[in-house]
């Protein structure tokens, strides 16, 4: 009985055609696909003037959007967002703590947080 099992099974290796992969693009030339990483996000400030906070940030190569939380009160969720290109949110309250996560392409980073003093 373990016999004609094996046989079975050697002969399937035997028979199997290698794994190929193949894509196709409208580009001609060399393919250069390489794996990629996003860099982390950096929040260079926050800093409350009077009923504002101005948040600050370094830019994250190849980044398109720029997605923006805040936090007011001593916890709770992050609620409020917004986004935008710029480098720079001017966030119209005075909050607490601020998030910031930045998209490249069809990735993103993760939230960088910090509290605003």
């Amino acid at each position: 009985m373990k016999r004609p099992v094996i046989a079975a099974a050697v002969l399937c290796l035997l028979a199997a055609q290698p794994a190929s992969a193949a894509w196709q693009t409208s580009k001609t030339g060399t393919a250069q696909a390489k794996a990629g990483t996003v860099e982390p996000l950096v929040i260079t400030s926050c800093a409350k003037a009077g009923n504002s906070t101005t948040v600050k940030w370094e830019a994250v190569p190849g980044a398109g959007l720029y997605t923006v939380m805040w936090q007011q009160g001593g916890g709770g969720s992050f609620n409020k967002e917004f986004s935008t290109t710029a480098l720079t949110y001017n966030v119209p309250l005075a909050i607490d703590r601020v998030r910031v996560q930045a998209a490249v392409g069809s990735w993103s980073t993760s939230h960088t947080q910090i509290n605003c003093p």
